[in-house]
């Protein structure tokens, strides 16, 4: 009985040292961001065509692991907002008249990002590199126009202002496909993939800050044409990129 209780209080001991010295290599943490997003479009070639930055923000929660002094690996959780914006412009003059229009796009998602970062140490600054995984779970698109019509000495003005839920456009897209033969079309891709490039600096109080860069290798939009009255998928090349800055703590 008493080598038995030995056994177990060494056990214990051996336990509780060990679950110490990994609780002593792992670190979890909160953090916040600002970003500025923007997509990269095919369809953004027309010199009438601008994109701008749309700014957000995102908040979440971080595990990292030391596998070494200098290096670790580390996971994030992370609630972010993305879009992007563009207008355009369009003027034409002919013989008996004039036409003009203006169109102004702020397109916003929401997305649970998690990325996994391989971080290397020197001092307290860390270089950060990894994949990350992002799950898009709805947004909105707003789209103002006006166009101004002058024939025969007369001008007439119209205008609109109107928002729609992702939700919203994709229902409307798959019925208006369903009518011409393709059935199984997504208006976005809700999963995407992209990697992430960053620095960080991290104080011995646990205050750390960082910039960094992701990129999104998916489509994030699927376009459609109707042809022969026959819809079929066509590839949009779109794709988000997403400078944040960050301020965060670790425990």
């Amino acid at each position: 009985m008493k080598k038995a209780l030995k056994v177990m209080a060494v056990a214990a001991i051996l336990m509780f040292a060990t679950s110490e010295s990994l609780m002593a290599q792992f670190k979890f943490g909160v953090k916040a961001s600002g970003t500025m997003n923007n997509m990269f479009l095919e369809m953004d070639s027309s010199s009438t065509v601008k994109r701008a930055p749309v700014f957000g923000f995102n908040v979440g929660v971080m595990g990292e692991f030391f596998v070494s002094d200098n290096i670790s690996v580390g996971a994030e959780l992370v609630f972010a907002q993305q879009g992007l914006k563009r207008t355009s412009t369009y003027d034409e003059n002919g013989a008996y008249g004039s036409y003009s229009s203006e169109s102004e796009m702020v397109f916003r998602t929401n997305h649970i990002n998690l990325p996994v970062l391989l971080r290397f140490y020197v001092g307290g600054l860390a270089i950060e590199l990894g994949p990350q995984v992002s799950f898009c779970f709805g947004g909105k698109e707003k789209n103002k126009w006006s166009d101004c019509y002058t024939y025969g000495g007369e001008t007439e003005y119209y205008s609109s202002d109107t928002t729609m839920t992702l939700a919203d456009i994709e229902k409307e897209s798959q019925q208006y496909c369903k009518e011409f033969g393709l059935s199984d079309y997504k208006f976005w891709n809700r999963i995407n993939v992209g990697a992430t490039l960053g620095l960080s600096y991290n104080l011995e109080n646990g205050l750390f800050f960082g910039a960094r860069y992701t990129y999104d290798f998916t489509n994030f939009f699927n376009n459609f044409e109707v042809k022969n009255d026959l819809a079929r998928k066509v590839d949009m090349k779109s794709h988000y990129g997403v400078l944040q800055v960050s301020v965060g703590f670790k425990f």
